[in-house]
């Protein structure tokens, strides 16, 4: 009989989910804890991995489509010892594309966050399917404000290589040549993410305020109101001014100080146009009168 395929690494187990896992999981949390040999904490499942993508991810398995281990994993802490106990997931979206492509993507309970579970769990599945030979490259998209997700994977050997698949997404990517087979240290690599997010950021934000700007002018101009552009402009330096902050600082009240700015702007400009568009519909009325 074959054995079940399972990753330890020096504090984890791995295990890849099945269809009968997935389904527990749905139905009941305590029947997934029994075939697991693993206690569910109360706050399970972490965020972003909800019963939605439980149900995506069944419809895959059941489809019998893709090989063990190319979807879900699931995370235990503690392997060896007397209690184990789940602490997240991660996993790949599918089999390579033809051009050998595999993204990854992992989500840990918060209360078990910073403490390197997830840099151990990613590292050892991308040692793992790159056995594969046909896996050429792994790619992995995070959102601008996930600094230690972008921390972790350039530990790891990924870059930051433009826009990501979804949309307001960074991509990473990470060649098969590039993969650091022995697990990094957790202080490597904090200066290079920090450049690359500055860089990324602050050009995105100047885009962003060319754009705001340009089109408070277009309807400046449509409807006779000059302080609309200063508006769209105010706008545009305060995202600029947001970013300065995230790529800068890395402090979590400062940016959100920061962020509350931008919105409060966004507000502001918003019920600008809005007032325009409502005396608009008015002047109808007025020349009615006139004539």
């Amino acid at each position: 009989m074959k054995e079940p395929l399972i990753l330890q690494t020096p504090r984890l187990e791995l295990v890849p989910a099945n269809a009968e896992m997935l389904n527990c999981e749905i139905q009941g949390q305590k029947e997934l804890g029994q075939l697991l040999g693993a206690e569910i904490p109360a706050n399970w499942p972490p965020e972003g991995y909800g019963c939605e993508t439980l149900k995506r991810l069944l419809t895959k398995y059941e489809a019998s489509r893709f090989k063990t281990g190319y979807l879900n994993w699931y995370i235990i802490l503690n392997p060896s010892g007397t209690h184990r106990e789940l602490i997240g997931q991660a996993g790949f979206k599918g089999e390579p594309t033809p051009e050998g492509r595999m993204e990854i993507d992992y989500s840990i309970l918060e209360h078990y966050q910073h403490h390197g579970y997830a840099m151990e769990a990613v590292h050892s599945l991308i040692g793992w399917i790159l056995q594969d030979p046909s896996v050429k490259e792994i790619i992995a998209q995070t959102y601008p404000e996930s600094i230690a997700a972008q921390k972790l994977l350039v530990k790891i050997g990924f870059s930051a290589s433009g826009k990501g698949l979804e949309q307001g997404t960074i991509l990473f990517v990470l060649p098969r040549e590039d993969y650091k087979t022995d697990l990094p240290v957790m202080a490597e690599g904090e200066k290079t993410v920090k450049e690359d997010l500055k860089a990324n950021s602050r050009k995105a934000a100047e885009s962003f305020g060319e754009m705001l700007a340009a089109f408070g002018s277009a309807v400046s101009e449509i409807f006779n109101d000059p302080s609309l552009k200063d508006k769209a402009k105010e706008f545009g330096k305060s995202v600029s001014s947001s970013a300065e902050a995230v790529t800068d600082r890395f402090k979590d009240e400062e940016i959100k100080v920061k962020f509350k700015e931008v919105g409060d702007a966004a507000q502001s400009f918003g019920k600008n146009v809005s007032n325009i568009f409502k005396d608009d519909k008015k002047e109808p009325k007025k020349s009615d009168k006139e004539e």
